[in-house]
């Protein structure tokens, strides 16, 4: 499995793709290593190399102005044939036109789609007649115990501020993440 972005999301799905006892590869802009999955997360230039040796591609990126369209025909011909695109991240990321035509034409085998370039995805849309997709409501991070998370980040939070330490979620503006 090759993960796209080995933010907190990417490196979570790293651990439960070893825990099936995949091989895990990644590509991240700063992280380096998923600690006791992925001992080197590739600088996001070797894409190609994890594109190419990949049976799944899971995207878990941000939508930054670096990400816009990262995959477009180009990057569905790296893929084996037999490959899948699952896009759990932005849909910006990628070319809506471009994986159509890829799925349709068989450059890929199939997709697992929770976001999309356009939202909500038209009902005429040729995405809904396949049936090498795999389409949610852009609900991947659904779960009952998101507000129990989301309390505890923001109580951790605020703890940090109070000792004088950084932020766990700190965001730099300036890279959009």
């Amino acid at each position: 499995m090759g993960v796209i972005g080995a933010g907190n999301i990417g490196s979570e799905i790293c651990r439960r793709a070893m825990s099936f006892s995949m091989t895990v590869i990644a590509v991240d802009p700063v992280r380096r290593e998923v600690t006791g999955v992925v001992p080197e997360v590739w600088p996001v230039d070797r894409l190609s190399d994890l594109l190419t040796d990949s049976d799944f591609v899971v995207i878990a990126a941000p939508h930054t102005p670096e990400t816009i369209k990262m995959f477009r025909t180009e990057q569905f011909r790296q893929m084996k044939p037999t490959a899948y695109l699952i896009n759990i991240g932005r849909g910006a990321i990628v070319d809506l036109d471009d994986l159509t035509a890829a799925l349709m034409d068989g450059t890929i085998a199939g997709a697992g789609l929770d976001v999309f370039e356009v939202e909500p995805l038209p009902t005429n849309h040729p995405l809904w007649k396949l049936e090498n997709v795999i389409m949610t409501p852009h609900v991947a991070a659904a779960s009952p115990r998101i507000a129990e998370r989301h309390l505890q980040t923001l109580l951790d939070n605020i703890r940090c501020f109070v000792t004088g330490e950084a932020p766990s979620t700190l965001v730099d503006k300036r890279r959009w993440f």
